[in-house]
């Protein structure tokens, strides 16, 4: 029997509480609060492979806090910064809005602006369109003298100015050259934003480390590839031996699925195997540290399906409700921690410091 006041009975404001802390839509279609960073994305055709990138850097931490810190947003007002301010818009609505899902349509068409080859409704590379996206992100913050307020929180890029781009995602790797005959050798260094990790072949399953190795595994110039020695002053067979001179403080793996056997696509479906608290990059450094042996993982591009015809989900760990969360564009699932391991992965982002709350204004 109804309540004579009109109220809802005992059962109803059971399901609706229930709504509430799933955050879910009320039975009247209303959307209730949902947690702070946890919102879903629409899809605009084909834009699977844009929303999984979205979620992973809208779950980096300390780039939340900057770029929607006061300050910045003062700094962001004085210039003409179009894909930073596209890019906060997103970040606003993720962080501090309260819609269960949004359209991130504003920065689809500034990408597609800047770049002919998101500008369709194809399936694109989820691992190409994360470069380019900080790479936008970089350059429109050091543009205008953008750099004055970035650089004060962030290291000098062995690049060249420093952003908050920089200072979080931006690595180097040095290169040891040796001559082959003489044994003349030689120093390089190489800036790095993503690292993408060869797979052993002919295998079902395999570790994160054994990628590692693979690509931090001395290698020998021969034949069109010999270098020239000074020392020869001819072109030898080379030696090179690859580490990690300055490990960046957000690590982004990118796993090399796809390739080619002939004419033939091929899509690599070994079962990686990774670490999702203490990734150890000591192995690998040029220096020994103890600063870099406990990399945390924070969120996960995951790709199903084939080349051609495949989708994107992100799975991001979310420092509120302490839960991983899986996103496929609008629909958002809480899940397991062992759900994260998956033979779907293809891009893996670590922090060398666990994330904590984000400390953001009207959070």
């Amino acid at each position: 029997m109804d309540d004579d006041d009109g109220s809802l009975g005992q059962s109803s404001r059971d399901l609706v509480m229930c709504m509430e802390e799933e955050g879910a839509s009320s039975l009247w279609g209303v959307p209730m609060s949902r947690k702070a960073g946890v919102c879903g994305l629409i899809n605009s055709g084909n834009s699977c492979y844009m929303n999984a990138v979205l979620q992973c850097l809208c779950s980096t931490v300390p780039l939340v806090e900057y770029l929607l810190s006061r300050h910045t947003q003062t700094e962001l007002a004085k210039h003409e910064s179009m894909v930073v301010r596209v890019f906060v818009t997103l970040l606003e609505e993720v962080w501090l809005g309260q819609s269960p899902s949004y359209v991130p349509g504003d920065l689809r068409s500034m990408v597609s602006s800047l770049h002919p080859q998101f500008n369709n409704h194809s399936q694109q590379d989820a691992q190409e369109l994360l470069l380019f996206l900080l790479n936008a992100l970089h350059d429109d913050l050091k543009k205008k003298g953008a750099t004055r307020f970035s650089s004060r929180h962030g290291r000098k890029s062995p690049g060249g100015e420093s952003t908050i781009i920089t200072r979080l995602f931006e690595g180097q790797l040095s290169y040891v050259t040796l001559c082959m005959r003489c044994d003349q050798q030689g120093q390089s260094n190489q800036v790095f934003t993503i690292l993408s990790l060869p797979m052993p072949a002919d295998v079902y399953k395999c570790s994160l480390q054994d990628c590692l190795s693979l690509f931090f595994q001395q290698s020998t110039l021969t034949g069109g590839d010999q270098k020239l020695c000074t020392e020869c002053g001819i072109k030898r067979d080379t030696a090179v031996i690859t580490t990690l001179s300055k490990p960046p403080e957000i690590l982004m793996l990118h796993l090399k699925r796809f390739g080619c056997h002939g004419t033939e696509k091929k899509k690599l479906r070994t079962n990686v195997l990774f670490s999702m608290d203490n990734l150890d990059l000591s192995p690998f450094l040029t220096s020994p540290s103890a600063l870099y042996t406990s990399y945390s993982l924070y969120a996960v591009v995951n790709h199903t399906g084939d080349l051609d015809m495949g989708h994107y989900t992100a799975l991001c760990h979310s420092t509120l409700s302490h839960a991983w969360h899986r996103f496929d564009d609008t629909t958002v699932t809480e899940i397991q921690d062992f759900l994260v391991q998956s033979p779907n992965t293809y891009i893996l982002l670590y922090s060398r410091r666990p994330f904590t709350r984000p400390d953001v204004p009207g959070l």
